[in-house]
């Protein structure tokens, strides 16, 4: 297995996909292919390259046709197990797996025992060893590009031509926006609502709700409008949550030490704040203010001695 057959295996499947799904199914894979397929700058190539096709290039529809079935035989490897690999080896491969986490030291033993069984070493250290690993991944890439296309034929040999499929397929490709615009979307209403923030920062994390959602908004409404009500909720939370005051900031304007009356302040100031007061310095003075009345409620409370009475 070269990647020129590999090559091949791929345009046919955009082929298929962009006929019977539409022309966003498969895009064409833009960064630089492999020059060469027995040294270790082919082979990373090789890595992005497979790393853009299956994760970015096919992102929705490859992920789809491998939850179906497959008439495709004689499989060198798993297709999903292939495209995981693919996924670690381009983790392994650019980023600095810092090996703090279960997770990083996790990815570099699959990475690292893929090319010992492969090529005897980890990694390879001579032009054989990047030769076996470089043929080893155009086969594993290719066994999940002949799954897709075998799943392809078996959707459209049902009985109603896979319609119901490529429908759904079709679906989720038009609501698979990339992140870019869900940072638009949200920049767009932080401006509207008066609300400073950072679009890419506020999306992390949130961008997987985000593209839920979507994916469930009924075909009749307009998704636009839809996806802003949520973030335009997810603003309003944020901005809710954050104070802008702090405990140091209650210390030093009511002169408190560290304890739990500073804790108990910013609760109040919280309180303050969902009332509608947004300015520091107006929720402060409230504070103060708060702060003399309490210390001015025991004087109040202390029942005065009646005349004649006298201290026993």
């Amino acid at each position: 297995m070269n990647f020129a057959v590999l090559n091949a295996a791929v345009v046919e499947l955009r082929n298929s996909l962009r006929s019977f799904v539409g022309e966003a199914a498969l895009a064409e894979v833009t960064v630089a292919p492999p020059s060469g397929h027995d040294d270790e700058t082919s082979f990373l190539r090789l890595v992005s390259w497979s790393y853009v096709l299956l994760f970015e290039a096919g992102r929705v529809s490859i992920a789809y046709l491998l939850q179906l079935p497959s008439g495709a035989q004689g499989l060198r490897a798993d297709p999903v197990s292939a495209r995981e690999l693919v996924h670690d080896l381009r983790t392994w491969s650019f980023h600095n797996l810092g090996f703090l986490s279960d997770r990083d030291r996790a990815i570099s033993r699959r990475v690292r025992r893929w090319f010992i069984q492969t090529c005897g070493t980890s990694p390879p250290h001579n032009r054989k060893g990047w030769r076996l690993c470089f043929l080893a991944l155009c086969e594993d890439v290719h066994a999940v590009v002949d799954h897709c296309q075998g799943a392809m034929s078996t959707v459209l040999s049902a009985d109603d031509d896979g319609e119901a499929a490529t429908k759904d397929l079709r679906r989720r490709i038009d609501r698979a926006w990339p992140a870019s615009e869900f940072h638009r979307l949200i920049g767009d209403a932080s401006v509207r609502l008066g609300i400073v923030i950072d679009p890419q920062r506020f999306s992390e994390g949130r961008l997987g709700s985000w593209r839920k959602y979507l994916e469930c908004i009924p075909n009749s409404d307009d998704l636009v409008r839809q996806v802003l009500r949520i973030m335009e909720r997810d603003l309003l939370a944020h901005v809710e949550d954050v104070l802008p005051i702090d405990g140091r900031d209650v210390m030093e304007a009511l002169n408190l030490a560290p304890g739990p009356e500073v804790g108990s302040m910013l609760r109040r100031a919280r309180d303050i704040f969902r009332s509608g007061v947004r300015d520091r310095q107006a929720i402060l003075n409230a504070l103060a203010s708060h702060a003399n009345a309490l210390r001015e409620q025991p004087r109040r409370e202390t029942p005065h001695a009646r005349p004649g009475e006298a201290d026993s």
